[in-house]
């Protein structure tokens, strides 16, 4: 306000105390003490004009706390209706209602829908991004999941707005049946492995092999024995998802729960984990019975420790059996037979679909550029050889055959067998037969016979040995696939190449060796001397007969190559 010099008249002006609601500078004036100088007023005076204009409002701050409301709760925010989608288990196409509502009093442009692990999942209505949504204005989606996808669902849809607010769905469920029957022992289980090789074989009989499958194909063939209600289960089992892909446990490896887990866990402690068939990505069962059991999917393994993808649906008692689990379908006919009204007993195939790349590995010490596979056969089996030779016969039908020995060697041929009493010795085996991936890889394999019988002691510096007259040297001398030896002593076991041979008497011939033995050995000192022989697969296809979830057997037959 104006402020002007002057002075106050008696009796125009009371001043009155200072009052809040008023401008203070009101009752800034000054009392005149009567009688004054008429002069004072009656003279015109001069001076500035001060504009004081607008006049400050005076604050008054309280201190609180905030009670949030249902306008909190409802407003100023994006909704999306369901807040998540928990399709369960997804057997026949399903369709939810999606509604996403602007709860805010001002329009927001939703700039992108960011859609994870989608895959059989569908979002559609509304015109794609961008997309206005005017104030508390709602747009309705519709969400399908088709039948046919991931075997477990863990998607996510984000809704991203140009302001910078985002609205996430989670999106859960599973697609797989667990075919939950379970193998009659009494006939095993055959887990079949299979890589695909081609080889190209020249006419002296060396070849070129060319690794066609980057994984082996793996398979599961057993037998059941069912009877009551686990009959009737098969049979639905078989009609409603026989064309479609199972969640197979992998029966040979079972572990059990030690104590119970509850509803919500998302981990869980098995036996003997290293020697299973868990894997990150993959599945696991719990099963206590046909129709009782639940797939989950394993994030992580570490120890015995797994922890799961997503947490349990239900409680699991101490003693459920738990097993590693692989994506199959059924391969070919699978025949029941009805021994009676309740009894059902059959044979299932199953081809694996969610393969993996096996554990690789190479025992044995190193010889000659390739590996030695030492593991001695199971000789409760005959162990049998085939020879044979690369013969083009000429034939004319008018005279006597001729024969043409194209490669001028024989090629030798074995069928060997080994027993694997517990898991991980199977382990063991698997990854050496990955290595070989079929009939790809060689290795030198020993032929686990008494080639030769040492008649007379080897002293450390001697480079050669005398054994009973075999033949060796009128015979084979140093023939390519026929001159690298294994020697096993009491001394320890030795590898060496042959690098020549006399025949000494009838009874004795000399091999001479590339290098001395180091040591002095007896004759007694002597277990077995044989050859050693760089060899081959002869099949791409190995099968392990499990006669127990710990004890399998197998049969490889071999094929010796030119070292």
């Amino acid at each position: 306000m104006a402020t002007l010099p002057g002075s106050l008249l008696p009796g125009s002006i009371v001043q009155e105390p200072t009052n809040y609601r008023r401008s203070p500078e009101i009752s800034e004036f000054e009392r005149v003490t009567y009688p004054f100088d008429a002069r004072d007023s009656a003279a015109p005076a001069s001076g500035a004009k001060a504009d004081t204009q607008p006049v400050e409002e005076l604050r008054i701050s309280h201190s609180g706390d905030y009670l949030p409301s249902f306008v909190g709760d409802w407003y100023h925010r994006i909704h999306l209706i369901p807040a998540r989608i928990d399709l369960g288990n997804v057997i026949s196409p399903v369709e939810r209602r999606l509604e996403v509502w602007n709860a805010y009093l001002e329009a927001h442009t939703l700039n992108a829908i960011e859609a994870t692990a989608t895959d059989g999942l569908t979002l559609s209505g509304p015109p794609q991004p961008p997309l206005d949504f005017g104030p508390l204005q709602t747009r309705l989606y519709r969400f399908t999941a088709s039948s046919r996808g991931a075997p477990l669902i863990d998607a996510r849809y984000t809704f991203r707005f140009a302001s910078g607010l985002v609205a996430v769905l989670p999106v859960t469920g599973r697609r797989v049946v667990v075919f939950g029957i379970r193998p009659n022992w009494a006939a095993g289980i055959t887990e079949r492995l299979e890589w695909l090789t081609e080889v190209l074989e020249a006419h002296d009989g060396t070849e070129q092999r060319i690794r066609l499958r980057q994984m082996p194909r793996r398979g599961f063939e057993y037998g059941f024995l069912l009877e009551g209600q686990d009959a009737r289960v098969l049979d639905h089992l078989l009609f409603a998802w026989g064309g479609r892909t199972y969640c197979l446990p992998v029966w040979t490896d079972i572990a059990y729960l030690a104590e119970e887990v509850r509803a919500g866990a998302t981990a869980l402690q098995v036996q003997d984990a290293a020697n299973s068939d868990y894997h990150p990505g993959g599945m696991a069962v719990l099963w206590r019975s046909v129709l009782d059991n639940e797939a989950v999917q394993v994030l992580s393994v570490a120890g015995n420790t797994l922890t799961l993808n997503l947490a349990l649906g239900r409680s699991w008692p101490a003693g459920t059996q738990v097993f590693p689990a692989r994506l199959a379908r059924l391969d070919g006919q699978t025949a029941v037979r009805r021994p009676t009204d309740t009894i059902a007993e059959g044979r299932c195939r199953f081809t694996v679909e969610d393969l993996t790349a096996p554990a690789v590995s190479e025992p044995g010490p190193a010889y000659q550029g390739y590996r030695i596979f030492d593991w001695p056969p199971d000789r409760s089996e005959d162990l049998e050889d085939n020879w044979q030779r690369k013969l083009a016969v000429l034939d004319h039908g008018t005279g006597v055959r001729g024969y043409d020995d194209e490669s001028g060697t024989a090629q030798m041929g074995r069928r060997l067998a080994w027993l694997l009493p517990d898991r991980s010795q199977v382990s063991r085996f698997r990854a050496w037969l990955a290595a070989r991936a079929g009939r790809a890889n060689p290795a030198w394999l020993p032929t686990f016979e008494s080639d030769l019988v040492v008649t007379r002691p080897v002293a450390t510096a001697d480079s050669g040995l005398t054994v009973r007259n075999v033949g060796y040297s009128h015979f084979v001398a140093g023939h390519p696939q026929r001159r690298d030896l294994v020697l096993r002593t009491t001394a320890g076991v030795f590898y060496r190449r042959v690098t020549g041979a006399d025949e000494l008497s009838a009874d004795e011939e000399l091999i001479s060796l590339d290098a001395p033995l180091g040591v002095t050995v007896a004759p007694a000192q002597f277990l077995q001397i044989s050859w050693l022989e760089l060899a081959r697969l002869d099949q791409d296809a190995v099968e392990l007969f499990w006669e127990t979830d710990q004890v399998a057997r197998l049969q490889l037959s071999t094929r010796t190559l030119s070292s």
